[in-house]
């Protein structure tokens, strides 16, 4: 893999502040943003639902391969070089249930989310990797 397209969200704010700490943070694999449901989207990748990339975060690779929901943020996670591991480790039978659950509840709360991811970011509260 060599590049990852992500599908993002510009209307929720959850969204926009977790594509701002992605684009700082160093990349292993390159991160390309496209906002979802949008006529770029629609161009670049036909077969793609634009309306259900509003619904739920859409990673695509550079091979074509579609990631949805949890498995588009582990793959966001992998091409991090401080958090790949944690993606290996998330993606594993025994954690990835738990890290469903997780993006789940944080999906179904993203708009309310946003208030705190904006709070985080102005107070410069660092979430690091052990």
């Amino acid at each position: 893999m060599r590049r990852l397209t992500v599908l993002h969200d510009t209307r929720c704010e959850l969204c926009r502040e977790a594509t701002a700490w992605l684009r700082q943070q160093q990349q292993l694999v390159p991160l390309e943003f496209v906002a979802a449901g949008s006529d770029e989207l629609r161009r670049r990748y036909p077969g793609i639902d634009a309306d259900e990339t509003l619904r739920q975060l859409t990673v695509v690779g550079d091979d074509r391969a579609v990631y949805r929901g949890t498995k588009a943020w582990v793959m966001c996670l992998w091409a991090l070089a401080d958090y790949r591991e944690w993606a290996i480790k998330l993606s594993t039978p025994q954690l990835l249930p738990v890290a469903e659950r997780t993006f789940r509840w944080l999906s179904k709360r993203r708009r309310r989310m946003g208030a705190f991811a904006r709070f985080a970011r102005r107070t410069r509260m660092r979430i690091t990797p052990a």
